[in-house]
């Protein structure tokens, strides 16, 4: 009885050991660094600023205070059909009308309907990369997605800001060298005007 109570507390403390050291699968690692929004109609414009958190362009920051916004493009059916990664320096202004979003899916197929994930992430050196968001930044960009309404009436929407889980962080650079590996050449978005 004696040997079956201990053999019980060691396997218990085993198993809180290995609960307390593995880390849980959804944790956020930005509260701020990720914004969500819709296109629909294909006629809508996205506008993306740098809030100038990194640094500014005549601070002699490196790089001006760049902050990467890694863009995603999901069709209707939550499939990833388009990345790419566009550089906007602090307080700069990056204008991609839909055209540049949806130029070029992975499908070939055209949409004109879905879902517009951003996340502001700090890369080193002078480029960016969609596939690995490297360092998300906190309250680096803002963005608004014009909308083409019923009887040609345009609205705007703020990009609603979500916290980025270490999950969906993985997800979406996954995801996208995915598309891209699989595209040869398609799956990719342009970055627009301004930067």
């Amino acid at each position: 009885m004696l040997k079956t109570t201990k053999l019980l507390c060691v396997s218990a403390l085993v198993v809180l050991l290995v609960a307390l050291a593995t880390p849980s699968f959804a944790q956020v690692v930005a509260n701020d660094a990720y914004q969500v929004n819709y296109f629909s109609g294909g006629d809508g414009t996205l506008r993306i600023i740098n809030t100038g958190h990194r640094g500014s362009p005549i601070d002699g920051a490196t790089n001006h205070g760049k902050v990467c916004a890694d863009i995603y493009v999901f069709d209707s059916n939550q499939e990833m059909l388009a990345c790419c990664s566009c550089p906007i320096t602090a307080n700069g202004l990056r204008t991609l009308p839909s055209t540049d979003l949806l130029f070029n899916p992975l499908t070939r197929v055209p949409f004109t309907t879905g879902v517009i994930k951003i996340v502001a992430d700090a890369q080193p050196g002078t480029g960016c990369n969609p596939t690995t968001i490297v360092n998300p930044v906190e309250a680096g960009l803002r963005s608004w997605e014009t909308h083409i309404q019923a009887a040609a009436a345009i609205t705007e929407t703020v990009s609603a800001s979500a916290p980025l889980t270490n999950t969906e962080q993985a997800f979406l650079g996954q995801a996208c060298s995915f598309v891209l590996y699989l595209g040869s050449g398609q799956g990719t978005c342009r970055c627009g005007t301004g930067g």
